[in-house]
């Protein structure tokens, strides 16, 4: 029996005696009427029931979101579909914009000349294989408009219609070397003709020709149409002199032009169908 009370098993039974009723003392004393353990367990437990409550609330948040997707897809194509009807406007918008700022443009050049009828046209296409920049109008004969035609922005010739369909015409442009235009440079009232070698045609330039090689017109001077020949109305804008050269085959000078417009940056102009000789 002595032994028992001096081995390992005994010791081990004392010490666990003595913190049980240790910790019996402690709760009597503090007024509690959980055990140690138990306290022990919910100290424990406690933040794992938080966490799945939260957890809980979060599946639930979830859960209603995946419910109103239905309503959040028709809210999308309600918003899609108006989308669409705006840019439907704007388009128009555009359109009425440009075609009051083409107006407002021709607006002095026909109270300058009443004689004159148009029509208002819109370019409807390129040709990309003619290297020299015709364009198609998209309105015809049906509309008034005829071969020789001058074809003008604001103030400005861009060329003259050298086709002619019911509902469409093609425009060759000033820079074209088969258009041939009697012009004069309004500083010096020189005169002589506008048109263009296949080579200044690539570079988007021409040349007024038939100057005396004494001329006195000089890089800046306008040139204008003359009304010479009754194909184009006088006094419409050609373009600006860059410089002035000899001619290489005979005693005459040239002036090399850039046009007043280019006519690659239009989208509307006007036909001049009629006009009276100046």
């Amino acid at each position: 029996m002595s032994n028992f009370f001096k081995g390992t098993t005994f010791k081990v039974l004392l010490v666990a005696a003595i913190i049980l009723v240790a910790a019996t003392v402690f709760a009597a004393v503090s007024g509690s009427a959980s055990s140690p353990v138990t306290k022990a367990v919910s100290v424990i437990t406690a933040p794992l029931q938080r966490a799945a409550s939260y957890l809980s609330e979060k599946a639930g948040d979830l859960t209603g979101g995946f419910v109103s997707s239905e309503s959040y897809r028709k809210r999308v194509e309600e918003l899609e579909a108006e989308v669409a009807e705006y840019r439907a406007d704007l388009v128009d918008y555009e359109k009425t914009k440009k075609q009051l700022e083409s107006y407002e443009q021709f607006l002095d050049v026909r109270e300058q000349n009443p004689d004159y009828e148009w029509v208002y046209c819109s370019v409807i296409g390129r040709d990309s294989a003619d290297v020299f920049s015709s364009f198609t109008l998209n309105k015809g004969s049906s509309d008034g408009i005829k071969v020789n035609d001058a074809v003008i922005y604001s103030t400005y010739l861009i060329g003259v219609v050298t086709e002619v369909n019911p509902t469409s015409c093609v425009v060759r442009t000033v820079t074209d070397p088969s258009v041939s235009i009697a012009a004069y440079e309004i500083r010096t009232g020189e005169v002589g003709y506008v048109s263009s070698s296949a080579d200044q045609s690539l570079k988007g330039i021409c040349s007024l020709s038939g100057l005396d090689k004494n001329t006195s017109v000089s890089k800046g001077g306008i040139v204008c149409t003359s009304g010479t020949g009754g194909i184009f109305p006088k006094d419409l804008i050609i373009g600006t002199v860059e410089t002035v050269e000899q001619s290489k085959t005979d005693v005459s000078a040239n002036a090399v032009l850039e046009p007043a417009v280019d006519s690659k940056d239009i989208s509307n102009c006007f036909v001049i169908t009629s006009f009276g000789v100046k």
